[in-house]
């Protein structure tokens, strides 16, 4: 079949980049793509023949593309050999591999060809996440279409949100049982650090302070914390530890706290530098534990 659409051309070139990479099941998984928009694509079958991984699907993609072109001297060779079948020397010699290098004037204009097509249809990908948003972008792990927002810059191409997750959950090795660790260590340090972060009483001096006591406490927080769980790593330790000093901070403040809600608008005016140190205290030493947990 002649593959007369600008988007199934980019995506057989996607294909066989993806495939000369070494990628096979990426490749693959686009080939498979590839043929369920256009069934009688010979080349997608052609590649899917190469880089199945069951052997049985090798052998029916070959078929598959001799029914489409029996003239087709790779997909001849390919099934003999899957057969154990002779195959006639001459055809071995016929069959060159697509990655021949060609002579510099079919190269050059090989190339403008593919700059025109990709031109044409850079706006055609959908994000595999974002159906409404057109992208030319494409992980470059498995090949998905990837948006803006969803795109993750590495040294080496953009990453979609599923591989970079893949890739961090090797760097992930907390345990269940480090979670509840965690909770155990952090939020009794954190309702003793609250307990005294409400009797400090006000002032804008204690804001100043607090800027700096604050990033300490959260450091010594989150370090003994991390000691805790003997250095592990979680995706949402970090989380559950400023969740922890949260708690630690409104469960001391409680009594006042809810004074402040009875007394009204006048009974916030007098207590706003207590308020605006603990605002301060959370949001400097929970940056603080953050970052010794991550």
């Amino acid at each position: 079949m002649d593959i007369s659409q600008p988007r199934i051309r980019s995506l057989v070139r996607q294909a066989n980049k993806v495939e000369e990479s070494g990628k096979r099941a990426a490749a693959e998984q686009l080939y498979q793509q590839i043929l369920a928009e256009a069934p009688e694509t010979e080349a997608a079958w052609l590649g899917l023949a190469r880089v199945a991984a069951d052997p049985s699907a090798q052998e029916a993609a070959y078929t598959r593309v001799l029914e489409l072109n029996p003239e087709n001297k790779e997909a001849t060779i390919g099934l003999a050999e899957m057969r154990g079948e002779p195959v006639p020397a001459a055809w071995r010699m016929e069959a060159k591999p697509e990655s021949e290098p060609k002579p510099k004037a079919e190269k050059a204009k090989a190339t403008a060809v593919v700059a025109h097509d990709d031109h044409v249809e850079a706006y055609e990908f959908a994000c595999y996440r974002h159906a409404d948003r057109v992208t030319s972008l494409r992980c470059y792990t498995c090949g998905k279409p990837i948006c803006v927002s969803c795109a993750n810059k590495t040294s080496v191409g953009y990453l979609c949100p599923d591989c970079k997750r893949e890739m961090e959950d090797k760097f992930f090795n907390a345990k269940a049982a480090d979670y509840v660790i965690a909770a155990l260590v952090s939020f009794p340090l954190s309702l003793v650090a609250g307990y005294l972060i409400w009797r400090l009483g006000g002032g804008i001096f204690f804001i100043f302070i607090m800027m700096f006591v604050g990033g300490a406490v959260g450091g010594v927080i989150g370090r003994l914390t991390k000691k805790a769980i003997g250095g592990r790593r979680g995706r949402y330790l970090p989380y559950l530890v400023v969740t922890m000093m949260t708690l630690g901070v409104i469960i001391p403040g409680l009594p006042l706290l809810v004074l402040l809600l009875v007394g009204g608008p006048a009974a916030i005016a007098g207590s706003i530098f207590t308020l605006i140190i603990v605002g301060v205290y959370l949001f400097v030493a929970g940056g603080s534990a953050f970052y010794w947990m991550k």
